[in-house]
Parts: structure tokens; sequence; C-alpha cells
């Protein structure tokens, strides 16, 4: 094994952490029921289309879904979060699921989306941030368990 010694450090042992963050976050959507009983709401078809949003890496990270959601015949719509609050508002009605993403549920297009929204789509949030907008206005929060480390890095990061 090739010695790491240079490297070691804080940065490091998060990217060393994220197999086991990724675990205790599938651990913990398995056992949610709220999670559960918006699949069946998906797989009922009570939503005319399902919004995939985000920025940035949380945006690409949609990708996967996206492809998984067009193989089960669903109306899917990829779009960045801040194209569409500003270009593409029509989709923000109650035959609408806005799947949400954000690391910390409190960047600036996420803000905006919430108010502009207003409550017409149901927005299923994805973010590691408990208290953050997206998980406190989203009708089900999924917080993602990114280990002690990658929180500490989200909440310095947030304050920024």
């Amino acid at each position: 094994m090739a010695d790491l010694h240079v490297i070691d450090g804080r940065y490091l042992q998060d990217l060393m952490d994220q197999p086991k963050a990724l675990e205790d976050t599938l651990a913990a959507l398995e056992r949610s029921s709220e999670v559960m009983r918006m699949a069946e709401r998906v797989g009922r078809g009570e939503f005319a289309r399902v919004v995939l949003t985000g920025m940035g890496g949380s945006f690409h990270a949609l990708h996967p879904l996206y492809l998984q959601f067009v193989g089960m015949g669903l109306m899917v719509v990829m779009v960045e979060t801040s194209e569409l609050t500003h270009h593409q508002a029509r989709l923000f009605d109650s035959k609408s699921l806005i799947v949400a993403v954000s690391q910390s549920g409190q960047s600036a297009e996420t803000v905006r989306m919430l108010e502009v929204n207003g409550g017409r789509a149901v927005v299923l949030g994805v973010t590691n941030t408990p208290e953050s907008p997206l998980a406190k206005r989203s009708a089900v929060a999924v917080i993602t368990a990114p280990g002690a480390r990658l929180r500490f890095l989200a909440r310095h990061m947030c304050q920024r």
C-alpha cells in the first residue's frame, strides 16, 4: 500500500468516511416511513411530474435517479434550482413533486425556490442539515448521514 502520510489529515479522513456515511444514509432511508409513503404516492401516479432540482454537485447527483424514473415511465424533469425558480416556475403546482437536493439546505437558490413555490408543489428535501430551511419546509425531509467530520465541515461551510 502507498505511503499516504503526506496527504493524511482531515480531508483524507472525510473521503475515507464516505462509504460509511452512505451506508448510514441508506439504512435511515430504509427505516423512513415518510419516504416510503412518498414512494407509494409516486407509484400510484398522484403526481403528473417529478421535478429533480439542485445546484452544482447536488444537481449532478440526481442524474441516476432521473434515469431510474425515466425507466419507470414517469414524467420527470431535471432542472437546476435557479433555472427552475426564474424560468420554469410554472412547474410549481399541486401536480408536481419537487425533489430538491442541497447539502446545506440553505443556499440562496434553495431558499428562493421554497419562497416561489409557496407550498403549491409537494417538496421532498434532501440535505445534510436538519435545521435548514429545506429540511423544515419540505413535506418530507431526508437528512443524509455524512458522519461527524462531514457534518462539522457542512456546518463550518454554511457559516461562511
